[in-house]
């Protein structure tokens, strides 16, 4: 009997994708070397014609980008460039990636993965000029409202890469309007879903996926051209890519990505070497969610924080390995993390720290090992949990990684790569909904200026960089004047808040406050902005004794007298503070609410009415700062960034105004004075750390802690392999040791 031939597959070299992705992984695992390339022919042999290739397909990644922003409609993403573009090997591995949202480049290759071990290959089937769509979280991604539309490359009809776009969206259809509601509890109301579904077919979307979004959104338009906007990025670099493989050879381009790729994971374990030492870093993390009191299933109506430790190895062959033992519990709220998630967090703090020559790809990861514990927060065994804001502890966690690698370059010597780190942990601007200015009584949208917003972390060698965010490296608030196209508001100001950086011998950046007019419409109700909620605790210390930076909050003034004062041509608010009294509260007549993020509605706003952010990122100081710098504290005092009160208590640096020089002089003897009189103070209270640590041990075997703490340690007590032994015995505890809660 004849013996059916087997069926050729789409892959390169007639290889099925899956075929293609078992036999990468096996090669790496028995030689160490990605695709075994122990020997690198092609750089050996002309290193200059593979920088070459290496360039080209970086530009038609960037243009990509670019293409993008200037065909979508939305100021999230013309504006502040929320979105980006990389290539991919056939397997789902990173070649290239552009600027923009770093934190996605490697969950965009899980998805890939994820398809070809579900056999679209065979079961969707996969054509030149199809397009797929996915924003489901149980698969991969960082949360519900950043959209990845990835189309293949074919040559010679073999599949040879992938192209990948991914776009935040303002509007998800969601229970609540926006994109990120904090009221999601599962996945059955945190928004519209793509399961790494087919959405284009011959380069044009399919009608079902058209109408799918406009039934299931609340602003659809804007949600649409995005994805044209995606499909014309994919389309524009797939056929630069094909130019690519036309002058360099198909042959040529497969084995160059690979060693593109084996280079970089070589390079990055030699940066480590040369730039850090080895040993162990610890910080612990929490994340809190506060639901007691909202309008949730009342099964979900539960306070907890959770514990969440960074474990950071760094190994003597220059390998990363970040261990998560001891986390506690997923719950039933929107933080929830999930291993590539993490992934994309670890991804986005190297690109930005150690690897920022523009070649990071899949071989930087490589040399990064986690261990992230089944059945915990960071690695939940449901997949009906709400994943609406699930980038909050990622963005809130992983700067923690950023300052315990600059606690390595510190002990190297490489104190201009050491910076105290930055967290989006409450970066203000809300949601909206309601009517428009344009009479449009769906409208739903997030305000998501506070992208290019906020203030970085201090450095060891200089202050902190402002209008920085830690997941968007070429960060951009976008203009007013296009902003007011989308939100039923009026910009009354924007302007740096005094006194909002985090002080140190170097400070964290000072971030951006913004105050908007509500401008023709009968009704907006506004929500909590979409990053994690009330935060008792700070996730950013500082280094070296520099001081957290402030939260951030919103204000909204209703009933006001705006109107009258505009008329009689009399000052309005627009952001500005005299002695710590915002002019919102000075100019205008109303009636005060002050939220800070607790996940509840703040009200219903009308023409007139007005709204302030504060979009801080809790930035971070390094060093102490009673060792800052005179002159400088002088150029925040002469701008007005920094209070006098302030600057004496924080720097102990006393300084009059010259009203004639119109500048701020310092007295120096006096600040001498104040300095040496805050180190005897600082002596009067100190304690051997026998004593403190005597103290301590009494307070926890007391269980002198609020009742959430002591649940937050039960939980990862339980929970955890190696870190519950660490923790009792470096506290002396009985074994097995919990908590008794109240």
């Amino acid at each position: 009997m004849k013996q059916k031939a087997a069926k050729k597959g789409i892959g390169y070299g007639g290889k099925s994708l899956k075929q293609m992705l078992v036999e990468r992984e096996r090669i790496y695992q028995e030689t160490g070397f990605y695709y075994g390339l122990e020997d690198l022919p092609l750089q050996t042999e002309d290193p200059f014609r593979l920088e070459l290739l290496h360039e080209r397909l970086l530009a038609a990644a960037l243009a990509g980008r670019e293409t993008t922003r200037m065909v979508s409609a939305s100021p999230q993403v013309r504006e502040t460039a929320e979105l980006a573009v990389v290539l991919y090997t056939p397997e789902g591995d990173c070649i290239v990636q552009s600027t923009g949202l770093l934190i996605h480049i490697p969950i965009i290759g899980h998805v890939l993965r994820w398809m070809i071990g579900q056999d679209y290959e065979e079961e969707e089937g996969i054509n030149d000029g199809d397009c797929f769509t996915s924003n489901d979280v149980a698969i991969a991604g960082m949360h519900t409202a950043d959209v990845y539309d990835i189309q293949p490359i074919f040559w010679g009809g073999e599949l040879i890469g992938w192209v990948g776009t991914v776009i935040m969206e303002a509007e998800v259809g969601a229970l609540l309007p926006g994109c990120m509601p904090c009221d999601a509890t599962d996945r059955f109301v945190d928004g519209i879903k793509f399961t790494a579904e087919k959405s284009a077919v011959n380069d044009n979307h399919l009608r079902s996926f058209e109408r799918k979004i406009r039934l299931d959104t609340r602003m659809p338009d804007v949600f649409l051209l995005d994805r044209k906007g995606a499909l014309a990025a994919d389309i524009a670099v797939r056929q630069e890519m094909k130019k690519i493989v036309e002058e360099f050879g198909v042959d040529y381009y497969m084995k160059a990505i690979r060693e593109l790729i084996e280079i970089e994971r070589r390079t990055q374990l030699e940066r480590v070497k040369r730039r850090t030492v080895p040993g162990k870093f610890h910080s612990p993390s929490t994340i809190e969610v506060y639901l007691a009191n909202s309008p949730v299933p009342p099964h979900h109506r539960v306070d907890r924080i959770t514990l969440v430790p960074w474990d950071f190895h760094i190994k003597p062959d220059g390998s990363y390995s970040i261990d998560f033992d001891g986390t506690g519990d997923w719950g039933w709220h929107i933080h929830n993390c999930t291993p590539s998630a993490l992934e994309g967090a670890v991804s986005m703090i190297l690109t930005q720290t150690i690897s920022t020559t523009g070649k990071a790809n899949h071989g930087t990861m490589l040399t990064v090992d986690m261990n992230v514990p089944y059945d915990t927060f960071v690695n939940p065994s449901s997949a009906h949990l709400a994943y609406c804001n699930q980038f909050a502890w990622p963005l809130k966690g992983g700067p923690k990684l950023m300052v315990q690698q600059s606690h390595a370059f510190f002990c190297r010597g490489y104190v201009e790569e050491v910076r105290a780190g930055n967290t989006m942990l409450c970066a203000g601007g809300g949601c909206f909904c309601g009517q428009d200015h344009l009479g449009n009584t769906e409208y739903s949208f997030l305000a998501t200026e506070a992208a290019g917003a906020m203030g970085g972390g201090a450095f060891a060698i200089r202050d902190g960089v402002i209008s920085e965010a830690i997941f968007q490296p070429d960060a951009d608030m976008g203009n007013v004047e296009i902003w007011e196209l989308m939100l039923p508001m009026l910009w009354l100001g924007r302007r740096l808040m005094p006194d909002s950086c985090g002080y140190g011998r170097y400070r964290g950046a000072y971030s951006l406050i913004s105050t908007w007019l509500i401008y023709q419409t009968p009704m907006l109700a506004l929500t909590t902005g979409p990053s994690a909620q009330t935060a008792k605790i700070y996730p950013n210390m500082g280094m070296f004794g520099g001081y957290a930076g402030p939260n951030s909050f919103e204000k909204v003034l209703t009933n006001t007298n705006s109107k009258q004062l505009i008329m009689e041509g009399k000052p309005l608010a627009h952001g500005s503070y005299d002695d710590g009294v915002n002019d919102l509260e000075q100019n205008i007549e109303g009636d005060l609410l002050v939220e800070t993020r607790n996940g509840q509605w703040l009200c219903i706003a009308e023409d007139g009415d007005i709204v302030q952010s504060f979009y801080g990122g809790t930035t971070a100081g390094f060093g102490d700062p009673i060792k800052r710098d005179p002159t400088l504290a002088k150029k925040d005092l002469d701008n007005q960034l920094l209070s006098i009160k302030r600057c004496r208590n924080m720097h102990c640096i006393e300084a009059k105004y010259d009203e004639k020089a119109e500048e701020w002089v310092i007295d120096e003897k006096r600040t001498a004075e104040m300095r040496e009189e805050r180190r005897k103070e600082r002596l009067a209270k100190a304690i051997p750390t026998q004593e403190w640590w005597q103290q301590r041990r009494e307070e926890l075997l007391e269980g002198k802690m609020p009742h959430l703490i002591k649940k937050m340690y039960n939980e990862s007590l339980t929970k955890g392999e190696r870190w519950p032994g660490e923790f009792r015995e470096f506290w002396c505890l009985p074994d097995r040791f919990t908590f008794e809660e109240d």
